[in-house]
């Protein structure tokens, strides 16, 4: 179950990520500007907060197979319909599609994590799971700037290929329970989504939602805009913005795992706190290094691996939707937050776009460094102990 879970993320997050990758090629042979394929990206990561209500919502009424199997034959169908656009309208549909389908994967996923272990087991659990993030961008890396450029090949065919990844859903008839997991979700059924803003939950959603907005502004105004700035503004040759985006995200799977482990032996929100300052270090470093990477690209890999280490904080929610939630709100919220944080960067993407068209990258990693900060003092005000019926390991300050 855990395995298929983790498969499940790193497909969903590998297609999502491998248009950013390939946005420049694609936006060149379908006559597209920087600004309207901002939109374009920006609309697909808005469609997942429809996706990651709906599919969330059915992870909870009817059951967590049923919605992780639809979700992943959706954003499969997405990526089919992508390698086929033909211009601007083709192309949004598709990115529409896969952003719908991508939204319910992840929320799910930490949901059923969630309902199979507890305690200190969860933290170390969810790490794991969370890992599979960067070795999704790492394999889009390859993929986009290894294996597209070839002659042969071409972006279309990679994505019409990554819809094969649609065959994840049979292994589903038997790797997920069926139905609910939990006899607290039966119990907890008629709980509408409504809920997830009243009492007791309602501080626990606020607080929440707001680290998620805050990551996904970071993640988006930085990692997913730093392979094309290095190509575009640097002149960094694209094998070796593959190589750097290979040795980077393989930093981050440790730091997701090392954070899972740390969170259960030191409390999630301790952690939580000095991973957010180091992610803002890292970019500090980045920032500093930023005039010098046609000079020196080996000592700007480096110092973008110390802001890979400070990644590893999105291991924490997955546990922390966990301890704030019954059953059958628990897919609910994780799904809908976490699509709901991407909905953000709709006009967060083609304004990033119009900054960056100065030539310097400067104003996206100065984002990064006030979301990192802002994230550790927001984690703050979450209640100090979850509110999920049985789970009794304190979340604010173990």
């Amino acid at each position: 179950m855990l395995l298929f879970c983790w498969f499940g993320w790193v497909f969903d997050f590998y297609d999502l990520i491998l248009f950013s990758f390939c946005k420049r090629t694609i936006a060149a042979e379908l006559g597209l500007d920087a600004v309207a394929v901002g939109w374009i990206e920006g609309a697909s990561l808005a469609a997942t907060a429809v996706g990651g209500f709906l599919f969330g919502r059915l992870a909870d009424r009817v059951g967590r197979r049923q919605a992780m199997v639809a979700s992943i034959v959706v954003f499969s169908l997405g990526a089919m319909a992508t390698g086929l656009a033909t211009g601007t309208w083709s192309l949004l549909v598709a990115r529409l599609v896969t952003g719908f389908g991508v939204g319910g994967e992840w929320g799910i996923g930490h949901a059923v994590v969630a309902e199979s272990w507890r305690g200190r087991q969860r933290d170390v659990v969810h790490g794991i799971l969370q890992a599979g993030s960067p070795v999704a961008m790492a394999a889009a890396a390859a993929v986009a700037f290894f294996v597209a450029p070839m002659p042969a090949v071409g972006w279309r065919l990679v994505f019409v290929l990554s819809a094969a990844l649609g065959m994840l859903a049979f292994l589903g008839r038997w790797a997920m329970p069926v139905g609910r997991t939990s006899a607290d979700a039966e119990a907890n059924s008629g709980l509408p989504a409504r809920a997830l803003w009243q009492a007791p939950y309602r501080r626990a959603s606020g607080v929440l939602l707001a680290l998620l907005v805050l990551h996904m502004a970071g993640f988006w105004c930085v990692y997913a805009e730093l392979p094309a700035a290095l190509m575009g503004r640097h002149q960094v040759p694209a094998a070796q913005v593959g190589w750097f985006q290979i040795q980077v995200n393989a930093m981050h799977v440790l730091a997701d795992v090392a954070f899972g482990l740390l969170a259960a032996r030191c409390g999630r929100v301790r952690t939580f706190v000095a991973f957010c300052v180091l992610f803002a270090l890292g970019h500090l470093v980045v920032l500093w290094q930023l005039d010098a990477i046609g000079r020196d690209f080996g000592m700007f890999t480096l110092a973008v691996v110390l802001m890979g280490l400070g990644a590893g904080t999105w291991s924490c929610f997955g546990a922390l939707f966990g301890a704030h939630y019954p059953p059958a709100l628990r897919a609910t919220a994780s799904a809908t937050f976490y699509a709901l944080a991407r909905f953000v960067q709709l006009p967060l993407k083609p304004l990033l776009a119009g900054a960056l068209a100065a030539g310097s990258f400067a104003p996206a990693l100065w984002i990064g460094v006030g979301c990192a900060l802002a994230s550790a003092a927001v984690v703050l005000l979450l209640p100090r102990r979850g509110d999920a019926p049985g789970d009794s390991q304190r979340v604010g300050g173990e």
